[in-house]
């Protein structure tokens, strides 16, 4: 059996990675001419192939960068390529699975291919497609649905508005405000007590008298003024004359009686337990991709030799037929 193109450069990988670093130009502008370059927020990280095998060891690729000196981490072979995976997918980011350092990590291939010369990529180029296969599969079969534990995803969960919905937040503090851009997709109102500056993308504005218009207009609504004795009541009683498809109020427990209007209207409590339930889902698929991560970094090791069948027969080796 024959090793991938992959198989063979793998024992030539090196990987050099400098946590919350920033390089000298000049040493960033060896790397880039020594294979791909990646800086995120969180790393600066290189990689490439050595060159091919010479009668002499092949040096080591950051000794004559004079980059031996800086602090950093050095991978080669199939640690690195791991390590390398890891990175695209997410899984090394602060929140891990995160989707933004893939695309960080195709543009630096994408720059590499016009950047290194033509016979050192010759060599490069087929770990990198392998690295953006390999995560593309990861992302497709272990990461799916990965997402934040933002207010704004959670209570996006909890109501599940439908297409046509018009979503309704009452107040426009920042709590409100930090949650609008998960609600793009739908027709957004905000009703406060108090003139507030224009917010983009906002359908409808309603003022202070006008709370029942607000609730006869809206399909969903988020509440995200804290409960008091003369609010709590008020809300409670203007949701029951204008019935919601879902309601969230980012003020209330269960024990306040708010969930009682109805089996689609969502405390806090439920906000806090959907986020634990994710987190554990989360914990999940996180720990399935690290080991799928070390699964297909380990296909792409050259195959075992097959021994030669043979068969002793006195003091000669006969070959036996298969």
């Amino acid at each position: 059996m024959t090793s991938s193109p992959v198989a063979m450069l793998l024992p030539r990988l090196w990987c050099r990675n400098w946590p919350q670093a920033t390089l000298p130009a000049a040493a960033v502008e060896s790397l880039q001419a020594r294979g791909v370059f990646l800086d995120t927020c969180l790393r600066q990280l290189a990689f490439g192939v050595e060159p091919r095998p010479a009668s002499s060891p092949a040096p080591d690729p950051a000794s004559d960068l004079a980059l031996a000196e800086l602090a950093g981490e050095s991978l080669s072979g199939i640690a690195a390529y791991r390590f390398l995976l890891e990175v695209a997918t997410g899984l090394r980011s602060a929140v891990p699975g995160e989707t933004n350092v893939g695309g960080q990590f195709r543009r630096a291939t994408g720059r590499a291919a016009q950047a290194v010369a033509l016979e050192r990529w010759r060599d490069l180029k087929p770990i990198v497609e392998a690295l953006l296969a390999d995560a593309r599969a990861l992302r497709r079969t272990h990461l799916q649905g990965i997402a934040g534990l933002s207010y704004g995803s959670l209570v996006r969960e909890l109501l599940a508005p439908a297409r046509d919905a018009r979503i309704l937040f009452v107040g426009a503090g920042d709590l409100a405000r930090s949650m609008l851009p998960l609600f793009a997709a739908s027709r957004v109102g905000i009703w406060s007590r108090r003139p507030s500056a224009p917010i983009a993308n906002v359908d409808r504005w309603f003022a202070a008298p006008e709370a029942d218009q607000a609730l006869a207009w809206a399909t969903n609504v988020v509440l995200t003024l804290p409960a008091d004795p003369i609010s709590h009541p008020l809300w409670t009683r203007r949701l029951r004359l204008h019935p919601q498809r879902s309601t969230v109020h980012l003020g209330l427990r269960h024990d306040a009686g708010f969930s009682a209007i109805g089996a689609h209207h969502h405390t806090l409590d439920d906000v806090f337990a959907l986020a634990q339930s994710r987190s554990r889902r989360r914990e999940g698929q996180l720990a399935s991709a690290a080991a799928a991560c070390a699964a297909l970094a380990s296909q792409r090791l050259p195959a075992p030799r097959q021994p030669a069948r043979r068969a002793a027969f006195g003091d000669r080796l006969v070959a036996t037929s298969a």
